[in-house]
């Protein structure tokens, strides 16, 4: 990724890691019980794997990892990639998984196919 986009996209994600915690709060009813960072972690091969935000909630009493990719411009390659990884954390993290996507914008239909499988999209402008 060149210069300019990656600065872009560590600035989206700073910008989601302020602003997550009211938005998973108003949506699903689920507090920030520790803070959203990014941070590398190990797959079950040994791989370091890098999380663009990873932290933990809690909804009705139960733990939930909040597991998230930002992307400037979201699209369904981005979107499979992303499918994959969880599948990799899934099988070193423990307990539920929330998924989530920040973007500056993608289009509908991409957004669409983000929801079908289970992924919350948030953009920019709700930050």
């Amino acid at each position: 990724m060149g210069g300019i986009s990656h600065s872009v996209r560590f600035d989206l994600e700073n910008q989601a890691y302020k602003s997550l915690p009211r938005l998973l709060e108003r949506d699903f009813g689920i507090p920030v019980k520790e803070r959203l960072i990014r941070r590398f972690i190990k797959n079950k091969k040994g791989e370091s794997l890098e999380i663009n935000i990873i932290g933990k909630g809690e909804k009705d009493g139960k733990e939930i990892n909040i597991i998230g990719e930002a992307k400037t411009n979201l699209s369904l390659r981005h979107i499979e990639d992303f499918l994959d990884r969880l599948k990799d954390i899934r099988e070193v993290i423990d307990g539920e998984i929330l998924p989530i996507m920040v973007t500056h914008m993608t289009e509908p239909e991409v957004e669409e196919y983000a929801l079908k499988k289970g992924i919350k999209v948030y953009y920019s402008y709700e930050f």
